[in-house]
C-alpha cells in the first residue's frame, strides 16, 4: 500500500515539474493547500483502486463455482479452464491422496502433495538401515519407485444431486428414531446401483446441508501409488511440532509420488506390469512463485467444518470433544516419545503414530483457545436470539419456526447427558490392545445367538479364516509395557467424569483402593494374554459369557451393552437432527436472505484469497514470506530446528538458481494467504491468476485453527510451502534434475 502511494507521489511530482508548478506553489500558498488536498485525495483514491478485494469465507463446492465472479477477484482465465462439466479442467488435475490432497504436474502421473501425508508410508519403507524418513529417498528411475503402503489416489469423475430421492426414503418412515437408518439405507442402495452400473468407480453419496442435500460423487480409484521424491526429514519436518500450526514457518513439506494402472489404463494393485497413470489433465509450474498481495485460489478436499452448526453443537465440542481428546493425545505422545528414546527401531515405527497425534493435540489446542478467544459460544447464542425474534416477528414464521431453538436445545441437553461416553469406548478400542479382542470377543459371542445370516459377516462361518487373520494381526500390536498404563489413564480418567462415574463398571473402579494391583491383574490373568487358548474359546460354542469369568471380557461385556445403548440414543438424535437443522438453516437463510455454502465433507472444493500478511496480537505483525535466511538464523535454536547442513553451505555461497525471489535476495521457503482451508487441503495446490502451480498448502496459523468453526480475514492464515523452495532442494539438495524436466521446468 505504501509503495503504491510513493508511485502515484513520484508521478504527480514529475508533472508538477514537468508544468513548473513548483514557483507558483511558492507564491499561492492558499493555491498550494488546494492542490495538495486535491492531490492527496487523488492519490488516495487511486491506491484504494489497486487494493484487492477481501475474499469470501468459503470452502465452495464444484456447482457453485460459477456463483462467484472469480475475475473480479483477480482470476485471469475463463472459468471453464478452472471448472468444466463437459471438458477437461484444472479440477481434472486433483486427486483425493489419502486423507489430504495431491495434483498432478506432469503428464506421467506424477503428483505432489505434503511430505506429512505421506510420512505414514516412508515410515512403513524405512528400516534403521535404509531410514527414507531420516535421509529422504530419490527414485532416479521408475525401476526404483517403490509402493507407498498405505496410500490410494481418488479422482472425481462426476457429481449429481439425489436429494430428493435419499429423502423421499425418510419420509415414508413414520418412527423417527429410524428416520436416520432408512436415509442410510437408501444412500447404501444409490452407491451400490451406482458401482454394478460401472464397476471401474467408487460411489459415495455426500450430505451437504443436514437433513437437505445429499450429492452423490462418482470417483476413479488409482491403488498403485509410488515413492519418487521424498526430502530428508530435517527438510521435509524442519520446526518438527515447535513449529506446527506456527507462523513463520521454514518447513518442506513436500514430496512426490506417482500413479500406476494397469496396462489397459484401468485400477490395479502394485504390479510390475503397471504403467504410469495419464491424467486428463496436469498444473504447469511456475518456478517464478508469487508475492504479496498476489491473488490465488486452491482446489482441494477438505475435511469436517462446523460453521453452520448452532451454538450448542459448539458448545459440546468445547466443553467435551476437544478437551478430552487433547488431554489424552498430550498423554500419549509423552509415553511414546519417552518409550522410544532408548529404542530407535521403536521411534521408527511409532513415529508416525505421535506425529499424527501432535497435530491434532496442537489443532484442537487452537481450537479451545480460538473459540475462547472470539466468544464464539457467546456470539452464536446472541445470533440465534436476534435469528428467534426475527422468527417471531411475523406470524406465519413464528408458526412454521417458532419452536426451533427449544428443539435445538432438547436436542443437545440428550447430547451433553451422553458427554464423553462413546469417546471413551472409542479410545479404549483404539489405544489398548487387549480390550480390542474383549470387545470382538463379547460382539462374537453374542452375535452367535442370532441365525447365520443375520450375524455381521466378519462372524459368518465363510469368514472364519479372516477373522482368525485379524486376530492374529491386531495381537501383535500389543504393547506389554505400555497398555495397562494406558488403559488405566483412560479407565482411570473416565471413573471420575460426572456423566460416568455412577454408571458400572466405573462407578466399581472409582471405588478401589489400589487401582494398579487391579490393572495389572486384569491384563496378567486374561485369557487374552494367550492368543491360542483366546481363538479356542472364541470359537467354544459351549464357552458362553454367562460362563466366562475373564475380569477383562466382563467389563467389555458391561461397555459392550453401554455402546448399544448410546448408539440407539445417537441414532433417534441423528434422525431429530435431520429435521431439526434443515429447519434451522431454512429460517436462517429467510433472516439473512442469502443461501449458505455447505460445511466442508471432504469433496471437492475452491476457496480464494490473497498472499498477504497479519497481525495476530497487539503490536505484532507477521510478513507472507520467509526465507532461507529464516531457516538458518532458527537452526542455531537445536532441536526440532536441526537443518540439514547442504543448505547453510549452498546459501552461504548464494547457490540459489533461478529460483531467488528478487525482493527478498534469497530462496522463499513458504508464504500464508487468506484463504479458508481445513484439514484434508494438505497437499492442496496453491494456483495463481492463471492456474499456475506456485505453491502446495500444508497448514495454517495457530489462529485460523478456528476456521472449522468460524473464518475471518483478520486472523485465519494459510501455509503453503513456495514452488521455488520446492524447486530448489529437488535440484540442488536432491539432484532430480529429472523431475524438474518431466514438469517442463526449464533449468
Amino acid at each position: 500500500m505504501v509503495k503504491r502511494i510513493d508511485f502515484f507521489l513520484k508521478v504527480i511530482s514529475k508533472l508538477y515539474l514537468e508544468r513548473k508548478l513548483t514557483g507558483i506553489f511558492m507564491k499561492k500558498n492558499n493555491l498550494v493547500r488546494r492542490l495538495t488536498l486535491l492531490l492527496t485525495a487523488i492519490v488516495v483514491v487511486i491506491s484504494f483502486a489497486f487494493i484487492p478485494p477481501k475474499p469470501d469465507e468459503g470452502m465452495y463446492p464444484l456447482s457453485d463455482i460459477r456463483k462467484l465472479n472469480l475475475s473480479e477477484k483477480g482470476l485471469k482465465i475463463p472459468i471453464d479452464e478452472l471448472y468444466n462439466p463437459n471438458g477437461t479442467s484444472l479440477v481434472d488435475a486433483l486427486v483425493l491422496l489419502g486423507g489430504c490432497t495431491g495434483s498432478f504436474v506432469s503428464e506421467e502421473g506424477l503428483i505432489i502433495t505434503n511430505h506429512h501425508c505421506v510420512f505414514g508410508s516412508v515410515q512403513r519403507a524405512s528400516t534403521l538401515e535404509n531410514n527414507y524418513l531420516e535421509n529422504g529417498f530419490v527414485a532416479n528411475d521408475r525401476e526404483q519407485e517403490i509402493p507407498a503402503e498405505g496410500l490410494t489416489a481418488r479422482i472425481t469423475v462426476s457429481y449429481e444431486d439425489v436429494s430428493r430421492e435419499v429423502l423421499s426414503a425418510a419420509e415414508s418412515v413414520d418412527d423417527i428414531s429410524k428416520r436416520s437408518k432408512a436415509i442410510a439405507d437408501k444412500i447404501s442402495e444409490i452407491v451400490k446401483r451406482e458401482e454394478e452400473k460401472d464397476s471401474t468407480i467408487k460411489a459415495e453419496v455426500s450430505e451437504m446441508f443436514v437433513g437437505e442435500q445429499y450429492v452423490l460423487f462418482r470417483y476413479k480409484i488409482i491403488n498403485d501409488i509410488r515413492l519418487v521424491y521424498v526430502p530428508p526429514r530435517t527438510i521435509g519436518e524442519f520446526g518438527g511440532e515447535s513449529d506446527n500450526w506456527v507462523w513463520p514457518r521454514h518447513t518442506g513439506d513436500f514430496s512426490f509420488v506417482r500413479a500406476y494402472v494397469a496396462p489397459d489404463g484401468s485400477p490395479a494393485k502394485y504390479s510390475k506390469e503397471n504403467i504410469p497413470f495419464k491424467p486428463k489433465k496436469f498444473l504447469k509450474v511456475n518456478a517464478n512463485g508469487i508475492d504479496e498481495e498476489d491473488f490465488v485460489f486452491i482446489l482441494g478436499y477438505p475435511g469436517r467444518t462446523f460453521k453452520n452448526m448452532p451454538a450448542r453443537f459448539v458448545e459440546y465440542h468445547y466443553k467435551y470433544q476437544l478437551p478430552y481428546v487433547q488431554n489424552l493425545f498430550s498423554w500419549l505422545i509423552d509415553l511414546y516419545t519417552k518409550r522410544g528414546e532408548n529404542d530407535p527401531e521403536f521411534a521408527l515405527n511409532i513415529s508416525s503414530t505421535i506425529k499424527g497425534l501432535a497435530n491434532t493435540e496442537k489443532n484442537y489446542r487452537g481450537k479451545i483457545q480460538g473459540i475462547r478467544n472470539l466468544d464464539l459460544i457467546n456470539r452464536k447464542f446472541e445470533e440465534e436470539k436476534k435469528l428467534l425474534e426475527f422468527i417471531n416477528s411475523d406470524p406465519e414464521l413464528k408458526q412454521k419456526y417458532g419452536n426451533i431453538i427449544d428443539e435445538i436445545n432438547n436436542l443437545y441437553d440428550d447430547v451433553f447427558e451422553s458427554g464423553r461416553r462413546m469417546f471413551v469406548l472409542n479410545s479404549l478400542r483404539n489405544y489398548v490392545t487387549y480390550y480390542r479382542l474383549a470387545d470382538l470377543f463379547v460382539d462374537y459371542k453374542t452375535e452367535m445367538m442370532k441365525e447365520e445370516s443375520e450375524r455381521k459377516s466378519r462372524f459368518r462361518k465363510e469368514n472364519r479364516d479372516k477373522l482368525i487373520s485379524e486376530i492374529e494381526s491386531v495381537s501383535k500390536e500389543y504393547k506389554s509395557d505400555l497398555e495397562p498404563q494406558i488403559f488405566m489413564k483412560i479407565y482411570g480418567d473416565a471413573s471420575e467424569f460426572d456423566e460416568l462415574k455412577n454408571i458400572e463398571p466405573f462407578s466399581s473402579f472409582r471405588k478401589l483402593a489400589n487401582k494398579n494391583e487391579f490393572v495389572q491383574n486384569l491384563f496378567s490373568k486374561t485369557i487374552i494374554s494367550d492368543k491360542d487358548k483366546f481363538i479356542e474359546k472364541l470359537f467354544d460354542d459351549e464357552f458362553t459369557l454367562d460362563k466366562c469369568k475373564d475380569e477383562f471380557i466382563s467389563i467389555a461385556s458391561k461397555l459392550y451393552e453401554l455402546r448399544n445403548k448410546e448408539q440407539e440414543k445417537q441414532q433417534i438424535r441423528d434422525s431429530k437432527s435431520n429435521i431439526v437443522i434443515a429447519k434451522f438453516n431454512e429460517a436462517k437463510r429467510l433472516w439473512l436472505k442469502k443461501d449458505f455454502i455447505p460445511d466442508a465433507n471432504r469433496t471437492l472444493r475452491l476457496t480464494f484469497g490473497y498472499v498477504r500478511g497479519y497481525s495476530p496480537r497487539d503490536a505484532v505483525y507477521y510478513s507472507p514470506l520467509s526465507s532461507l535466511k529464516g531457516m538458518i538464523e532458527k537452526s542455531f535454536e537445536g532441536g526440532d530446528y536441526k537443518i540439514y547442513e547442504k543448505i547453510k553451505e549452498l546459501h552461504s555461497k548464494k547457490d540459489f538458481g533461478k529460483f531467488v525471489h528478487p525482493k527478498l535476495n534469497d530462496v522463499p521457503v513458504a508464504f500464508i494467504y487468506n484463504t479458508d482451508t481445513s484439514g484434508g487441503n494438505s497437499g492442496s495446490p496453491i494456483m495463481d491468476a492463471y492456474g499456475r502451480l506456485v505453491g502446495v498448502n500444508f497448514d495454517r496459523c495457530f489462529e485460523a485453527t478456528i476456521n472449522d468453526y468460524a473464518w475471518s480475514e483478520s486472523y485465519s492464515r494459510s501455509i503453503g510451502v513456495d514452488i521455488r523452495f520446492v524447486l530448489w532442494v529437488v535440484q540442488k539438495i536432491g539432484g532430480a534434475d529429472f523431475l524438474l524436466k518431466e514438469m517442463n521446468v526449464n533449468l
